[in-house]
C-alpha cells in the first residue's frame, strides 16, 4: 500500500514539476516580445516599397519593380514568407518584365485584415483588391507554395485577366493521407499551445525550418534567418500565422476546381521539396493538360532563390515560347 501511495505521489510531483516548467516557459523565460512595426518596416522596405490601405482594413506592402513597359508578372509568396523571396528573380528579370510583388496580410510588412479571415477564398479576394488598386487587368500570375493555391483559385473565376500561370512548389491539392502534417499544425491541436506559440519563437526553430525549406544549410545564412525571424516578430504576425495555419484545414482542395483550366502553365519544382513533394507537381500536370513541368535535382522548396538564374531562364523561355511569342 505504501509503495502504491509513493508511486501516486511521485506521479503527482512530476505533474506539478511539469506544470511549473510550462508556467515558467510561458510566463517569461522563453517569451519573445513583438517588434515595433515601424522599426521592422524601416529595415525591410526599400525605395520601391509602397504601403496602401484596402477596404478590408489591411495596409499592404507592395513593390512595383522592373521595366515599366514590360509584360506584367504578379508574384505571390508562400505561407510564413514575404515578398523578399522574389528579390533574386527581380534582379534577373527586371530588365524585361514589370514585376509586382506584395506581402499577404500578417506576413512581411502587411497588416492584418479587419475580420481576421485568412482562408483561401479570403486571400483570393485580397489578391483581387490589390490588383484593382494597382489597376492591373492583364498579367502572368506566379504563385509559390500557398501563393500557388491562391493563383489557381483566382484564375478559375478570372480566366480573361490571366495570360499564363506559373506555379512553384504550389500547395492547394488534396493532401495524401500518407503525408505527415506540419509539426506546427499538430502542436496547435493541444490546449494552450496556440497561446504559447504566439509568444514563444526560438531563433533556432526558425533556422531549422529554413534549412528544411531551402534544402540545405548551405543556402541559409545568418542574414536570411534574421530576416525571417524579425519579420515573424513584426507586430501581430505570429498571431496571424497561427490563425492561417488553423484555417488551412478548412480550405477545400482545388483538384476538381482546376480541372477546366487550359491556360499556358509552367510548373517549377524542386525534386527534393519536403514541403510540397514532386508528386503534387505530377498530379497538377495530369489535371492541367496544358501544364509543362520543369524540375531540379537536389533542390528543395525554394528553387527561385536557390537557382535564380536557371529558374528565371526557364521562365523566360516558357513565356517567349507559349505566351508572348
Amino acid at each position: 500500500m505504501k509503495k502504491y501511495i509513493f508511486k501516486i505521489l511521485g506521479f503527482f510531483t512530476a505533474g506539478l514539476f511539469t506544470l511549473l516548467v510550462i508556467g515558467l516557459f510561458i510566463s517569461g523565460f522563453f517569451v519573445v516580445s513583438d517588434l515595433p512595426r515601424s522599426e521592422v518596416a524601416d529595415k525591410y522596405s526599400n525605395q520601391n516599397s509602397m504601403f496602401i490601405t484596402l477596404e478590408n482594413g489591411s495596409t499592404v506592402h507592395i513593390r512595383d519593380e522592373g521595366s515599366r513597359d514590360g509584360e506584367v508578372l504578379v508574384l505571390m509568396h508562400g505561407f510564413g514568407m514575404s515578398l523578399h523571396v522574389w528579390e533574386k528573380w527581380i534582379a534577373e528579370l527586371g530588365d524585361t518584365y514589370r514585376l509586382i510583388s506584395f506581402d499577404w496580410p500578417g506576413h512581411g510588412l502587411s497588416t492584418p485584415v479587419r475580420d481576421a479571415n485568412y482562408n483561401l477564398n479570403a486571400l483570393t479576394d485580397y489578391l483581387a483588391d490589390v490588383l484593382d488598386w494597382m489597376n492591373i487587368d492583364e498579367f502572368v500570375l506566379v504563385g509559390h507554395s500557398m501563393g500557388g493555391g491562391v493563383a489557381m483559385n483566382y484564375i478559375v473565376d478570372n480566366p480573361d485577366k490571366v495570360q499564363a500561370l506559373v506555379l512553384i512548389g504550389a500547395s492547394g491539392l488534396k493532401i495524401d493521407r500518407s503525408d505527415k502534417p506540419p509539426r506546427m499544425l499538430e502542436m496547435t491541436k493541444y490546449p494552450g499551445m496556440s497561446t504559447a506559440l504566439r509568444y514563444i519563437t526560438p531563433y533556432d526553430t526558425i533556422k531549422n525550418a529554413l534549412i528544411t525549406r531551402y534544402g540545405s544549410e548551405a543556402f541559409v545564412s545568418k542574414e536570411l534567418v534574421d530576416k525571417y525571424y524579425e519579420l515573424m516578430l513584426n507586430s501581430t504576425n505570429r498571431e496571424i500565422f497561427i490563425k492561417r495555419l488553423k484555417q488551412m484545414l478548412l480550405d477545400e482542395p482545388l483538384d476538381a476546381r482546376i480541372g477546366r483550366l487550359n491556360h499556358p502553365t509552367l510548373l517549377i519544382w524542386g525534386e527534393e521539396d519536403q514541403m510540397v513533394g514532386l508528386k503534387y507537381a505530377k498530379r497538377l500536370r495530369s489535371i492541367i493538360l496544358s501544364a509543362r513541368l520543369v524540375s531540379y535535382q537536389g533542390v528543395g522548396h525554394m528553387p527561385m532563390e536557390v537557382l535564380p538564374k536557371v529558374t528565371a531562364r526557364d521562365l523566360t523561355n516558357f513565356l517567349n515560347s507559349e505566351v508572348f511569342q
